[in-house]
């Protein structure tokens, strides 16, 4: 969700595999909409540290992903809607990137521009 206005900021942190924005309890109670059957934050304060960053760039706001060319130039047409950072400082841990690999999947790092 969005931060709320008012003189309390809320801190959102980005998965560092699809970059959803949520705050750090939304992660810890429901985990990643996208990626928690790979990353596992769910209930895990020490999981959503290693798997999401407080160091975003951006906000993009993705209500129809299948739909957006945004969403397919950021590659998360196929994701839930929600909030999203265009790019995302930080890299998941190894066992995280080989879990990907495993079921076939590509790990791409969100802070940067790939060639």
């Amino acid at each position: 969700m969005p931060p709320k206005g008012g003189s309390r900021k809320t801190e959102l942190r980005a998965c560092l595999i699809c970059s959803v924005l949520q705050s750090t309890n939304d992660f810890l109670t429901q985990g990643c909409p996208n990626c928690e059957e790979i990353l596992e934050m769910r209930g895990s304060a020490e999981r959503v540290a290693e798997c999401t960053s407080v160091t975003y760039d951006g906000m993009i706001a993705m209500m129809e992903p299948s739909e957006s060319w945004v969403a397919r130039w950021q590659r998360i047409d196929k994701k839930m809607r929600g909030i999203y950072a265009v790019r995302v400082t930080g890299r998941p841990p190894q066992d995280v990137i080989d879990a990907i690999e495993s079921r076939g999947g590509v790990y791409r790092p969100r802070d940067a521009v790939e060639d």
